[in-house]
C-alpha cells in the first residue's frame, strides 16, 4: 500500500504549476445526426459532441457559460450560436485565450450537412481566423473533411509533429477525421465514430505518452491517428487517415486537457503493458480501447461504474470499479480477477484439427429388387487447409454394407462406397454440426452362389453429422440424402438414396 500511495502521489504531483492564470477557453460544439435527404442518418454525432463538451468541461478548463453546444440543429441555428459566441469573445476574450471548435456531421468537400441544410465550412474557418484569441483548434469529424484544410496559410503535417506550447504560441490548427476523398465511419460497438472515440480516449489520458498528467495537441493527434488507421484498416469503407494542418508560431507544447486535474479519475497502476478496454456499466459505452505501457495511466472519466478488461496471452484480467464524483479510484494487479479463455476456445475452431468417426449405418435400397443395405462406415474430418470462410472442413467416408434380393434370397449384394465432402463445422455449447455436399462412387458385387456381377455408380448428395459430448469423445449421429446413377439391366437409372448411422467419434 505504501508503494501504491507513492505512485499515486508522484503522478498527481506532476500537475503543472502555473505562474499565471491558465488561458480561458471558449468552445463551439456541433453534432448533427441528420444531414441532407440523400444522407443516411448518423447514430452518434450528437452524442460525440456532448461527450466532447463534458470532457473539456472536466479536464480542459472549459466553463459551461463559455461554450455553445448545438445538437441536431440546422445551419441557421449554428450561425446563431456563432453570433452569440462571437459577441462573448469580443467582450471578454484576450489574446492569451483559446478557442475550440468541434463538428460531427455529414459533409461534402465544401459544406456541412445539418438537418436538411448546408453550412459552408469556410464560414467556420473564417470565424476561427477572426476570433480574438491567441490559439484556435478545430476538429472536424465528417466525410471528406480533409478538404476543409485547403485554406491559405495552413501547412499539412504527416504522423510526426513538432511541439508547441501555450501561451508562447499563437495560430490556428485544423484536425480532420479523414482525408479529402475518404469516408469517416461510425462503429456500433464503440457507440461513436472511430476518430472521435480515439480522440476522446487520448484526451482522457490514454494519449498521455510522457505520463505527466497532461495531454498535448501532439499527443492527442498521434494517438487518434494511429488508433483510427488501425481500427478502419479492415472495414468495408476502407482505411481512414486523419489530417493535421496548422499555422502556428512559437515553441513548446499546446496542452489540450489535464486529466490529473479532472474531478473524477481512474488511475491504473498495473505495471505490465497490455491492451485495455474501459466500458461504462450503465450503458455499455466504451470509454477507451488503448495500449498501456509500463507506467501508470490516469483517465478522466465521468463518475459511475465501469468494467475494465485487459487481455493476456491465455486469460483476461477483469475488474469492476466505481469512479467517485470527487477523487480517483485505484486499479492495481492484485485487485484484478483472472478469467480463462476456455469458453472462447471451445466455441471456435482454434485448437481443433480434426476427428474420426466409426459406427453402424444403413442405406436405402439401390434397386427395387433388393432391401436396404446394412453395415458400417468410417469417416475422417479435417480442418480445411484454406483461409476461414463458408467452407472450413473436408472429410472422407468409407462404408461397407450388405443386402439381399427380395425375389431370391440366394442373391446377395455387397456395396462399398467412397465419398469426399467439403462443408462447414458449426460449434455449439454441447457439440458440433458438420454439414455440406459430397461426391463419390458406389461399388457393387452381386453373387447368386455361382455367378458374380460387378458394377460402379457415381454418387452426389448432402451429408450431415451431429457430434454431441466432450472435447475428445462424442456420440455421433449421421445422415445423408442424395442420388446415384445405377447401372441396372434396363439401363442407367438415377436412384434417390438416403443413409443414416450412429457411432462414436474422437476429436484431436
Amino acid at each position: 500500500m505504501m508503494l501504491l500511495s507513492l505512485l499515486t502521489a508522484a503522478l498527481l504531483s506532476q500537475a503543472p504549476v502555473e505562474e499565471a492564470p491558465p488561458p480561458r477557453r471558449y468552445a463551439l460544439l456541433i453534432g448533427a445526426n441528420r444531414g441532407l435527404a440523400s444522407d443516411e442518418p448518423l447514430r452518434f454525432a450528437d452524442a460525440d459532441a456532448r461527450r466532447m463538451f463534458t470532457l473539456f468541461r472536466d479536464a480542459g478548463g472549459l466553463l459551461p457559460e463559455d461554450a455553445q453546444v448545438v445538437l441536431g440543429a440546422d445551419a441557421s441555428q449554428v450561425k446563431a450560436a456563432l453570433g452569440t459566441l462571437r459577441e462573448r469573445m469580443a467582450r471578454d476574450a484576450t489574446p492569451g485565450d483559446q478557442l475550440l471548435v468541434y463538428v460531427s456531421s455529414h459533409a461534402d468537400g465544401e459544406s456541412l450537412h445539418l438537418s436538411g441544410t448546408r453550412l459552408p465550412v469556410k464560414d467556420l474557418v473564417a470565424f476561427m481566423e477572426a476570433s480574438p484569441v491567441g490559439v484556435a483548434v478545430m476538429f472536424i469529424d465528417s466525410c471528406r473533411s480533409g478538404a476543409a484544410t485547403r485554406i491559405k496559410g495552413l501547412e499539412p503535417v504527416e504522423e510526426r509533429l513538432v511541439q508547441w506550447s501555450a501561451p508562447a504560441i499563437k495560430g490556428r490548427v485544423i484536425v480532420t477525421s479523414s482525408s479529402a476523398d475518404e469516408a469517416s465511419q461510425e462503429a456500433d460497438d464503440l457507440q461513436g465514430s472511430f476518430f472521435t472515440h480515439h480522440l476522446l480516449a487520448g484526451l482522457r489520458g490514454a494519449g498521455d505518452l510522457n505520463r505527466d498528467g497532461r495531454v498535448t495537441l501532439q499527443e492527442s493527434y498521434a494517438y487518434a491517428y494511429g488508433r483510427t488507421v488501425e481500427s478502419t484498416l479492415l472495414t468495408r469503407a476502407g482505411t481512414q487517415h486523419p489530417n493535421f494542418h496548422f499555422d502556428l508560431k512559437g515553441q513548446g507544447e499546446l496542452v489540450l486537457t489535464e486529466p490529473v486535474l479532472a474531478p473524477s479519475r481512474l488511475l491504473i497502476t498495473v505495471p505490465e503493458p497490455g491492451e485495455w478496454v474501459v466500458a461504462s456499466e450503465q450503458d455499455g459505452m466504451v470509454m477507451g480501447v488503448f495500449s498501456k505501457g509500463s507506467g501508470p495511466v490516469m483517465l478522466a472519466l465521468p463518475p459511475g461504474g465501469y468494467r475494465l478488461r485487459s487481455r493476456r496471452e491465455d486469460a483476461w484480467l477483469e475488474l469492476r470499479v466505481a469512479v467517485p464524483e470527487q477523487g480517483h479510484v485505484l486499479v492495481d494487479e492484485p485487485l484484478l480477477r483472472q478469467g480463462a479463455l476456455v469458453a472462447m476456445q471451445e466455441k471456435g475452431p482454434t485448437g481443433w484439427r480434426g476427428a474420426v468417426h466409426l459406427g453402424g449405418s444403413f442405406l436405402t435400397r439401390t434397386a427395387s429388387s433388393f432391401g436396404a443395405g446394412k453395415g458400417g462406415h468410417l469417416t475422417a474430418v479435417f480442418k480445411a487447409p484454406i483461409e476461414p470462410g463458408l467452407l472450413d472442413v473436408v472429410w472422407g467416408t468409407f462404408a461397407g454394407r450388405a443386402s439381399t434380393s427380395a425375389l431370391s434370397r440366394g442373391i446377395r449384394q455387397t456395396e462399398w462406397s467412397l465419398r469426399l465432402g467439403m462443408g462447414r463445422r458449426f460449434h455449439g455449447e454441447v457439440g458440433a454440426l458438420v454439414l455440406g455436399p459430397e461426391l463419390g462412387a458406389l461399388f457393387f458385387l452381386q453373387n447368386d452362389g455361382g455367378t458374380s456381377r460387378r458394377g460402379v455408380a457415381t454418387y452426389g448428395g448432402v451429408s450431415a453429422s451431429v457430434w454431441v459430448g466432450g472435447a475428445d469423445v462424442s456420440l455421433v449421429v449421421t445422415g445423408g440424402l442424395g442420388g446415384a446413377v445405377m447401372p441396372l439391366p434396363e439401363g442407367n437409372v438415377l436412384r434417390p438414396l438416403a443413409s443414416a448411422g450412429a457411432g462414436l467419434g474422437w476429436s484431436f
